[in-house]
Order: C-alpha cells, then sequence, then structure tokens
C-alpha cells in the first residue's frame, strides 16, 4: 500500500493564534515520541492571516500508522485545539499519483 499524505487546514477564532501555536509545540513532540510512524508531522501558517490559517503536512507509510494517529496523543489534545478552532479543520487524504514517467533514457519511473 502507498504512503499517505493527510492536509489539514485550520483556522484560529481571531485573537488566539498564539495560543494556538503554543498548543501545537506542545503536540507536536508528543506526536513524534509516541507515533514513529509519523514521517513528517508539519505545520505552515498562512502569513500575516488574522485570523490565523494553519496547513498541516502530515504523512504516513500505512493506513494503520494514520489511524494509530487519529487514536494517539492527539485525543487528549482535541478538547483544547476545537476550543480554538473557528470551525472543524479541512482535510484532505491524498495518496501518489500512478505515473509513468520517462527521461528518454528509461532509468527514471515514477
Amino acid at each position: 500500500m502507498p504512503e499517505i499524505v493527510v492536509l489539514a487546514r485550520l483556522q484560529a477564532k481571531p485573537g488566539l493564534g498564539t495560543e494556538l501555536l503554543a498548543l501545537f509545540s506542545e503536540l507536536v513532540p508528543e506526536v513524534l515520541r509516541t507515533e514513529p510512524e509519523t514521517l513528517r508531522y508539519a505545520f505552515y501558517v498562512e502569513p500575516d492571516s488574522e485570523p490565523l490559517r494553519v496547513t498541516v503536512v502530515e504523512k504516513y507509510p500505512t493506513r494503520a500508522a494514520l489511524d494509530a494517529h487519529n487514536t494517539g496523543v492527539l485525543t487528549t489534545y482535541l478538547p483544547k485545539l476545537l476550543e480554538l478552532l473557528d470551525g472543524a479543520p479541512e482535510t484532505v487524504e491524498l495518496r501518489p499519483a500512478e505515473l509513468a514517467v520517462s527521461d528518454h533514457t528509461g532509468r527514471l519511473s515514477l
């Protein structure tokens, strides 16, 4: 089974962006410590957004690893996270596209 990438877009309630980033600063080390199969857990902010908008990029090798994340340490942070968010996160799950690419030497394929 191919890797899974999840993109999550979140928006803080007005004036709570700093608190949201502080919560993520606590959450990220815990996720990386307790979920060894989380291959990427990166947070990006939209510059000068108010209220703050954050995109999270997650990568997992298997469905089981993604499920472990969704039922792991994140659940202890979820109540506070939901208090800080203006609406539910928008998420999309991605898988690698099956492409056949050639560089005319026959050495390159994706």
